[in-house]
C-alpha cells in the first residue's frame, strides 16, 4: 500500500537509527508549586481502575506542542527532550510530506510511530526491523476508507454536484432517518437519549449543505484533511456566491462555526434597578441563505466554475494554472468581508499577484492597462476601466477609516465588476498559457497592435 524508493529509505532508517543513540534516562524532576481551592464544580473523577493500557508521558511547549517523550524502561525513565526531540520531529515532518504518506497518515501519526519504533529498539536491541518497514506496516494497519461530511452554513443546493474532488450535496430527511435509525437497537435507557440527540441534530442540519469527503487515512487524521477539503471548497464556491461584487455584504456560507457574523449583546440597567438584555445581528445585510439551484449551477459553469475545480482538483499545474488559483483564493477572501476598503485589500491583492511581473514595475498604470486590455475590446470603455481603477487606489488609503460616501461605494462596484469579469476570463483561458509571463506578454503585445 505504501511506497518509499530505495535511496530515501536507507536515508529515513539511518537517521531513525541516529535517534535511538540519542535516548538518555531522564529521572522525574519534583516541583513544589503552591495550591488553593476553588468552587470549580467537578463533573467527574478518574481513577487508576478507569485507566486503559499504559500512559504516555511527554511534555509540552506553550503552544501545546511536544518538546519530549517518554518511555519506562526496567524501573527507569527514558527518553528524548529538547534538541533531540526536535530531530524526531523534523523526520516525521519530511515522511509525511512524501506522496505516499501525505494523504494517509498525519505527521503527529508518524512521530508516535518513530517514538514506538525507537522503545521497541532499546527495549530488545535484537530487534532487526527496519524502521521504515515498522512504520509502513503500522500505518498499514490504521489507514481506513472513511466518509466525512461537513456542514456548510446557511446553503442549500437543489441538485448534488462535485467540486475539487469532493461532492456538495444536502443533509436530506432520508439520511438522518438512516442515522437514527441505530438508536432503536439501544438498550431502552439510552433510547431516549439518542432520540433527543438526532431531534437537535435535525434541526441544525436537515435540509442544509454538506461536502461529503471520502478518504483513506488513519482515523485521527480524517478530520484535519475533510476540514483542509471542506476550506478550500466554501473558499472557491464564496467566489460564486454575489458577494465579492457588492462592497458592504459578505458571503456567510463558510464552514458551519466559521462563518463569523458579527453579532451584539447589551445589558441595560434602568433607574428602577431593572435589567434588560438585548442581543442582535449587527450585520444584516448578510443574512441570508445562499440557495444553488440547477441553474445557478449552469450559470457557475459557464463562468469557470468546472475549470477552477479541475485546477484545484489537479496534481500536476503548470506554471499558469498555479498562478489562477493563487488569484483565486486570493480573490475568495474578498467575499466574507463587508467592510468595503477591506474587500478592496484583497481584490487589489487578487489582481497585482497576477497581473504584475515583478515588485519594481509600475503598480497601477500596468495593472489597470493589463486589466483593461485583458477583458475589453472597446477602447472607450478600456478608457472608463483604467480611469476607474486609478480612482479605487486613490480609495484604498481609507482602509484605516471609517465610512464610505455613496461615491466610494458607486466607484468600488465599477471595479468589483470589472474584476469579476477578469476573473472568469482568466479562468476560462487558464489552458492557453503555460506561465504566467506567457500570459503577460500576450497582453503586452496587444498595446502595440
Amino acid at each position: 500500500m505504501f511506497s518509499i524508493n530505495a535511496s530515501a529509505r536507507e536515508n529515513f532508517d539511518s537517521k531513525a537509527e541516529l535517534l535511538l543513540g540519542h535516548i538518555v534516562s531522564a529521572p522525574r524532576e519534583e516541583t513544589k508549586k503552591e495550591k488553593f481551592e476553588s468552587d470549580i464544580h467537578i463533573a467527574a473523577t478518574i481513577t487508576a481502575k478507569d485507566i486503559i493500557g499504559e500512559l504516555r508521558e511527554g511534555i509540552s511547549d506553550y503552544r501545546g506542542n511536544k518538546v519530549g517523550r517518554f518511555f519506562i524502561f526496567g524501573e527507569k525513565r527514558y527518553g528524548l527532550i529538547g534538541e533531540n526531540h526536535e530531530q524526531l520531529v523534523k523526520l516525521a515532518e519530511s515522511l509525511q510530506k512524501l506522496p505516499t504518506f501525505r494523504y494517509s497518515v498525519s505527521k503527529d501519526f508518524i512521530e508516535e510511530i518513530i517514538f514506538l519504533w525507537l522503545r521497541n529498539k532499546f527495549e530488545n536491541s535484537a530487534t532487526h526491523q527496519k524502521f521504515t518497514q515498522f512504520l509502513e506496516s503500522e500505518a498499514s494497519s490504521a489507514v481506513k476508507p472513511t466518509t466525512v461530511f461537513v456542514p456548510i452554513a446557511n446553503t442549500v443546493v437543489e441538485a448534488t454536484f462535485h467540486f475539487c474532488g469532493a461532492i456538495v450535496r444536502n443533509m436530506t430527511k432520508a439520511m438522518i432517518d438512516d442515522l437514527a435509525s441505530m438508536g432503536d437497537q439501544l438498550p431502552d435507557e439510552n433510547r431516549k437519549n439518542a432520540a433527543i440527540f438526532f431531534e437537535d441534530f435535525r434541526q441544525q442540519y436537515q435540509g442544509y449543505a454538506v461536502v461529503e469527503i471520502k478518504l483513506t487515512c488513519e482515523p485521527n487524521y480524517a478530520d484535519d484533511l475533510a476540514i483542509e477539503m471542506a476550506t478550500k471548497i466554501t473558499d472557491l464556491l464564496g467566489i460564486y456566491s454575489g458577494a465579492v461584487l457588492i462592497p458592504d455584504v459578505k458571503c456567510i456560507s463558510k464552514m458551519k462555526g466559521t462563518e463569523n457574523l458579527a453579532k451584539y449583546t447589551t445589558m441595560t440597567v434602568a433607574q428602577n434597578g431593572e435589567l434588560s438584555l438585548h442581543q442582535g445581528i449587527l450585520d444584516r445585510a448578510s443574512i441570508r441563505n445562499w440557495a444553488i439551484s440547477k441553474l445557478d449551477l449552469e450559470k457557475y459553469c459557464q463562468c469557470g466554475l468546472g475549470v477552477i475545480s479541475d485546477i484545484a482538483n489537479k496534481e500536476n499545474r503548470t506554471e499558469f494554472e498555479e498562478t489562477v488559483l493563487n488569484m483565486a483564493f486570493l480573490y475568495s477572501k474578498a467575499a466574507f468581508t463587508s467592510d468595503p476598503m477591506e474587500k478592496l485589500v484583497h481584490v487589489l491583492s487578487a489582481v497585482e499577484s497576477t497581473l504584475l511581473k515583478n515588485q519594481s514595475e509600475p503598480i497601477q498604470q500596468n495593472l489597470a492597462e493589463r486589466l483593461a486590455l485583458f477583458t475589453s475590446p472597446e477602447l472607450s470603455e478600456r478608457k472608463a476601466i483604467i480611469k476607474n481603477i486609478r480612482r479605487v487606489y486613490g480609495l484604498r488609503s481609507k482602509y484605516l477609516h471609517h465610512g464610505h460616501s455613496s461615491s466610494d461605494i458607486v466607484e468600488l462596484s465599477k471595479f468589483f465588476t470589472h474584476v469579476w469579469i477578469f476573473y472568469v476570463k482568466l479562468v476560462i483561458n487558464s489552458g492557453r498559457f503555460k506561465t504566467k509571463l506567457d500570459f503577460l506578454e500576450e497582453i503586452d503585445d496587444r498595446k502595440l497592435a
